[in-house]
């Protein structure tokens, strides 16, 4: 795997590196919006990989670790760690071009298991015992047994929640008491399948936009659909009377990324590059 990589291979990994610092650096300092900057990661890390490979992908993600260390502090490594390694997990991928539902449920799993990893090393760090979250919700368990039964009481149901529904109910809270790392792990995992296929459609997209032959996500008739109301939406930003501001912002992205498309690689192909 290890290899000697070239001057353009450097060029681009360090240039990559540059701009998700760029991204976490409006993340963290502009006071509206700037959380939305953090997604761009994904992005730019999936691009590396998809014109590169997956070493130059993680050669461009240390440097960019290097970077964030030294401009913003190391505290910012790990949530950006999860950032990159997403965005480096997407683009390899989208390049075997991967079935959508084994990705989605793949980086479930493996993000799961990171934010898992880290969380157990923050309680670490900071000197606490996981049972400082177990133990309130057991507390909370057993205060609300009261409230439930009367509830169920008012509304007349309570044979059926003292025969069926409590017996139930307390041996899945006993096992996941029991077992409570798995139930964190399963809670987080559970939480970021919804999160992983927003991501998974943004950078999609995205790159698609930027002329990366990938498979579309979603496929086939929702593919259609999407297609059909992105055309109408650029159609209606075309009309007179859809409004100057859409009109002006469209033309503006348009103008900015052919400009920064020739200016990135002009250079290169001066020199005879490959791009």
């Amino acid at each position: 795997m290890f290899r000697r990589l070239s001057a353009i291979e450097i060029a681009e990994g360090a240039l990559l590196a540059d701009l998700a610092l760029i991204f976490q650096l409006a993340a963290t300092y502009l006071p509206i919006g700037g959380e939305t900057f953090r997604s761009f990661t994904f992005v730019i890390f999936a691009i590396l990989v998809l014109r590169r490979g997956l070493y130059v992908g993680i050669m461009g993600m240390c440097i960019s670790f290097f970077l964030v260390s030294v401009t913003i502090g190391p505290t910012h490594i790990p949530l950006m760690s999860l950032q990159a390694m997403g965005g480096l997990f997407l683009g390899y991928t989208m390049r075997l071009r991967m079935r959508h539902i084994p990705l989605i449920l793949l980086g479930a799993t493996c993000g799961a298991l990171a934010l898992f990893v880290l969380v157990m090393i923050s309680f670490l760090l900071a000197g606490l015992h996981v049972n400082t979250i177990i133990q309130p919700l057991r507390d909370l368990y057993h205060t609300s047994l009261p409230v439930i039964s009367t509830i169920a009481t008012r509304l007349h149901l309570a044979t059926f929640w003292h025969n069926q529904l409590y017996p139930l109910v307390n041996t899945l809270v006993n096992f996941f008491f029991t077992y409570w790392l798995l139930l964190i792990y399963v809670t987080l995992w559970f939480a970021l399948v919804p999160a992983v296929i927003v991501i998974y459609l943004a950078t999609n997209i995205l790159v698609r936009m930027l002329g990366y032959d990938v498979r579309p996500f979603p496929d086939g008739l929702l593919n259609r659909v999407l297609q059909q109301n992105v055309r109408t939406f650029l159609v209606m930003s075309r009309n007179r009377e859809s409004g100057w501001l859409l009109r002006f912002l469209i033309t503006d992205l348009r103008r900015s990324y052919a400009l920064v498309k020739r200016s990135l690689w002009s250079r290169h192909k001066k020199q005879g590059y490959k791009v």
